[in-house]
């Protein structure tokens, strides 16, 4: 039996409209809740999310108009479970990477917010619309330094956590989230190949049905 934990990019991933055919978030909603269930009931394929992942996607798939039936259809082939936090052990050396990443990671956005302070200086003598556009660039720099490929929030960890717990397979587009994942040895696919594949999945148990 195939176990899949899914990040909010293996609904959200935007490559997923034209492998699906869909012209809007609500269509690729509306096609992939089929798959879910066609997957669960021919071959036992089972989907988890963590709970704060599920609230994530929901406020998101909402604020994109799309209709409740359609995300309460979604989310009926969805396991939503939290990880077990006191009894999966992470392996310390990955630890020690992650707060070493942290570290580096936190040097690069004080170069970055020096560099700004120093263009400030040199260039903008007290203009507001100068001002303004430095401040933009450096939340652009400073979030790239920082945060990119990184784990920074905890319903991201929970996500990861809970793959590990299920030896399932995870499902996402997150760089942080599939790097993390990597260190940890979980399976990893992209929201794309995870369509495919249950497609595959899908039309093998078909055959073997009516040839049964």
């Amino acid at each position: 039996m195939d176990v899949y934990v899914l990040d909010t990019t293996a609904v959200t991933e935007a490559r997923l409209r034209r492998k699906l055919g869909a012209a809007s978030l609500e269509e690729v909603v509306e096609r992939l809740a089929p798959l879910l269930r066609e997957a669960r009931v021919l071959v036992g394929t089972r989907f988890y999310m963590t709970p704060a992942t599920w609230n994530e996607l929901r406020r998101l798939l909402i604020g994109n108009n799309v209709g409740l039936e359609s995300v309460r259809e979604l989310s009926a082939w969805i396991t939503i479970k939290p990880p077990d936090k006191l009894g999966v052990r992470l392996p310390a050396a990955v630890f020690s990477e992650y707060v070493a990443d942290v570290r580096r990671r936190l040097y690069r956005g004080l170069r970055v917010a020096e560099a700004a302070v120093r263009r400030a200086a040199r260039e903008c003598s007290g203009s507001e619309e100068c001002l303004g556009d430095l401040i933009r660039g450096l939340r652009d720099k400073y979030r790239e330094a920082t945060r990119k490929g990184l784990v920074d929030s905890v319903e991201d960890l929970d996500t990861v956590l809970l793959a590990l717990e299920m030896r399932g397979v995870l499902v996402s587009s997150d760089e942080g989230i599939r790097r993390l994942a990597e260190q940890l040895g979980v399976m990893i696919i992209d929201p794309e190949d995870w369509v495919e594949a249950l497609q595959r999945i899908i039309r093998a148990a078909r055959t073997h049905q009516n040839h049964g």
